[in-house]
């Protein structure tokens, strides 16, 4: 058993892939609101794809406009419809406020583009020269996750401590700012950028003109957040945004963001949210009757569904008549899983109109669920500077059994083998050497999966 160091850690369309991640099975309950929480067991049910079927529903047509130029975003509940439209240009700074994450990303689908200063380290803020800034490599965010941002995605993956802007304390437990940044602004501004520290769920950071003047040091707290994936920032307006609506209340965002094909590209398509999985099913002779989305793999890039379900072909959109996706949309209000099917029948980029079907395929409610692990619960939960122990219950038998701890970036900390015999065990988990912050541990049982989050205080 190994416990690795942890880390807080268009339009012309092209064909791309996307590489898969680890990512928790499902949403997070601490995210929920509190009438949500008290619904929630002690003993979490396993979610197992398809083992509840209902019948599917009426086909809903329905569509999106993001508007001429692609100037908003919009985000979209399967369930009901359109949750929030906000501008896309309003904002230069995004900042990840769920639990320990550290990642920052700049607007650079409305032109925000970002290099690191490679003369000097942060005691070179005073001194800042951007001769040669042509010849510097931009620094982007992944298009695959919302927690890796342009300042987050480049750290040094042999240094546990490097998140990139700065290093992370495991004493003090901050993370200290140790780069400076050039930012050109979604207004076309150039100003230096550095962001001092993450410290107790609060980002500070500075930015000034390049000659240093009219400096600003701004401080940015996570619990402002408690519903947001990202919390934003303009600097071009000195403002504090909180753009999103509750995170548990939408499952797919229609924007404008930069892909990779292969360089850096603005493209128009469409994420998911970060909890959420996608089934990209692809060459399916007639996509309006086909509902196998068992049949394929679930994706936790947020990109699943991303641009290429459609392409240029000179003068308009072309979409993909063989091409379906399937997601799998977490309601909070009704504590279930639904699975909908959903695909494209029009793209018109005048007015960055979506024109797409949706199918309500299947609710799996996690309270009528059979499956071969009956329980499992974690405690004490939160751990206060101890180990962790799982209980858990195996009906049948199995051929593997094993748990999972990840951080909330998704990354695999642990993973032991346990006994697959029938019957109840008890297993200490050790995580009193954890940094603080949130973890899933999951259970995963001939590759069916339960999972809870825990805290480490």
């Amino acid at each position: 058993m190994v416990v690795l160091s942890t880390t807080i850690a268009e339009e012309q369309d092209c064909e791309k892939s996307s590489c898969r991640t680890v990512w928790p099975s499902h949403q997070s309950s601490n995210r929920l609101p509190k009438k949500i929480k008290m619904k929630k067991q002690l003993l979490a049910v396993l979610f197992v794809a398809g083992c509840v079927g209902a019948n599917a529903q009426t086909v809903v047509a329905d569509s999106v406009e993001i508007g001429a130029g692609y100037a908003n975003q919009v985000w979209y509940s399967m369930e009901t419809g359109k949750k929030g439209t906000a501008p896309k240009d309003n904002w230069d700074l995004a900042f990840d406020v769920i639990d320990i994450s550290s990642s920052i990303d700049i607007n650079s689908a409305a032109g925000a583009k970002l290099w690191c200063y490679p003369k000097a380290a942060a005691s070179g803020w005073a001194s800042v020269d951007t001769t040669g800034l042509s010849t510097w490599d931009a620094r982007y965010g992944a298009d695959t996750s919302w927690t890796r941002g342009a300042m987050g995605n480049y750290a040094d993956p042999t240094n546990p401590t490097d998140l990139d802007w700065g290093i992370y304390d495991q004493t003090s437990h901050k993370v200290l700012g140790d780069s400076i940044y050039i930012i050109q602004l979604v207004n076309g501004d150039f100003k230096k950028l550095f962001i001092e520290k993450l410290q107790s769920g609060s980002f500070t950071f500075k930015y000034a003109n390049l000659d240093g003047s009219n400096e600003k040091t701004v401080s940015i707290s996570k619990a402002n957040y408690k519903l947001s994936n990202l919390a934003y920032y303009s600097i071009v307006s000195e403002k504090e945004l909180n753009r999103e609506p509750d995170q548990t209340k939408w499952d797919i965002v229609f924007t404008q963001y930069t892909s990779f094909v292969p360089i850096a590209y603005n493209v128009t398509g469409v994420l998911h949210n970060r909890y959420n999985r996608t089934v990209r099913a692809d060459k399916i002779p007639n996509v309006a009757t086909y509902t196998n989305w068992k049949a394929h793999n679930a994706n936790s890039e947020i990109n699943t569904i991303g641009y290429n379900w459609k392409s240029f072909n000179g003068t308009g959109y072309d979409v993909k008549d063989s091409l379906v996706f399937f997601v799998k949309s977490y309601d909070a209000e009704l504590d279930d899983y639904s699975i909908w099917k959903l695909w494209f029948t029009d793209f018109q980029s005048s007015t960055g109109k979506y024109v797409f079907n949706k199918q309500k395929l299947q609710t799996a409610s996690v309270a009528t669920i059979n499956t071969k692990i009956a329980t499992m619960s974690l405690y004490p939960n939160p751990a206060n500077g101890s180990d962790v122990k799982l209980v858990y219950d195996i009906e049948t038998g199995a051929n593997s059994a094993s748990v999972l701890v990840y951080d909330i970036t998704g990354k695999m900390l642990l993973n032991k083998t346990l006994s697959t015999k029938a019957g109840m065990y008890t297993e200490q988990i050790p995580v009193r050497h954890l940094q603080k912050g949130m973890y899933v541990i999951t259970l995963s049982v001939d590759g069916q999966r339960a999972s809870q989050r825990l805290t480490v205080n």
